[in-house]
């Protein structure tokens, strides 16, 4: 009889018809638009895309499996667990094709603090006050949750379209710092490298405060606080012997900060030591209502959102760089939805 086999007992039993196995619809990449390139580098590219099922745009990473896969797979992990924190980037999805991993995330409109200042010039004390004390906030989560960022800078530093930050890339981080554990390795972007990164010792959660005290005082002064021409090798030996120089027009207080986070000793570095919130500089900052995102931003949104033509170029296809979907193919444990990404 068509549609029933025999039973061990005899009886006839009706088959169950084989149903496909249907995966979510946001962990296919032919459920993404792609809109434009967002940035790109030696691990791929971002793009601007949207989801067939969802209105708002978000950034998709997309990145060669050739690349290290474990680093690949620590990054989505740490994206997950910043969902604990506003201030650093989100992952709404993660999922594979043939040829590429794809992270699907927060898209920051604001663009970088890079970007934005490139536009604007340096920022004034109240901004700068502002993105500061959002960071510390990112960074003291990461730090709490032993992961130590490792590339903290200006283009890592994204704005939200209501003129929040959110600390972005974690390509470079390194999870597992907890008690006295140190890293090696020269990782990073050398300007804003601590000295005991550049002298290729052992370090920790200190190496991001140093980078953190550059980040301000290039949103201060559009410059670093070391001697720079153009010759690496000189500027690292400024790191590494120089004291910090910073223009007169800089307040007491926002000195005292940088010179505070610009310790060359990373054991009395402000921030890995100390309570860096009741600093003078963060007087006038209830971080209670920081936290909850609370306190309005300098910067309105409609200045933060104006596009730069020359970043936003049109992309190739994705379909041409992330090959096609292959379900079967499994050489990665990637596949990650979050919960609030599912309807």
């Amino acid at each position: 009889m068509e549609g029933y086999t025999k039973s061990e007992e005899g009886g006839n039993i009706q088959k169950r018809p084989c149903l496909e196995e249907k995966r979510p619809l946001q962990l296919m990449v032919t459920s993404y638009s792609t809109h434009a390139v967002l940035g790109q580098g030696s691990f791929g590219k971002v793009m601007l895309v949207t989801c067939s099922n969802k209105s708002q745009p978000v950034a998709m990473k997309v990145i060669s499996k050739a690349e290290d896969q474990r680093s690949i797979a620590k990054e989505v992990r740490i994206l997950r667990m910043a969902s604990g924190c506003p201030f650093l980037c989100h992952a709404h999805a993660a999922f594979q094709t043939k040829l590429a991993a794809c992270i699907v995330m927060e898209y920051a409109s604001g663009n970088s603090l890079k970007k934005f200042i490139k536009r604007t010039g340096k920022l004034k004390m109240d901004a700068i006050t502002f993105y500061t004390a959002e960071i510390i906030c990112g960074l003291q989560f990461l730090h709490a949750n032993g992961i130590v960022h490792r590339d903290i800078k200006l283009g890592n530093i994204l704005l939200t379209g209501e003129g929040h930050i959110k600390i972005a890339d974690f390509g470079l981080a390194v999870e597992g710092m907890f008690a006295q554990k140190k890293v090696g390795g020269k990782a990073g972007t050398v300007k804003y490298m601590a000295p005991e990164v550049l002298r290729l010792r052992g370090y920790d959660a200190g190496a991001d405060w140093w980078s953190l005290g550059i980040v301000i005082c290039k949103m201060a002064t559009g410059m670093t606080p070391f001697f720079e021409d153009g010759n690496s090798e000189k500027f690292i030996s400024s790191v590494i012997c120089d004291e910090p120089v910073f223009p007169k027009c800089l307040s007491a207080e926002i000195k005292d900060l940088l010179h505070k986070l610009l310790e060359k000793d990373p054991e009395k570095r402000l921030g890995f030591i100390g309570n860096i919130r009741a600093h003078p500089v963060f007087n006038y900052i209830n971080w209670e209502q920081l936290e909850r995102q609370e306190v309005p931003p300098p910067l309105c949104p409609a200045e933060l959102t104006t596009q730069d033509n020359k970043y936003f170029q049109p992309p190739r296809m994705l379909m041409e760089e992330a090959g096609s979907d292959s379900s079967s193919e499994k050489s990665m444990e990637l596949s990650y939805l979050n919960d609030s990404w599912k309807s």
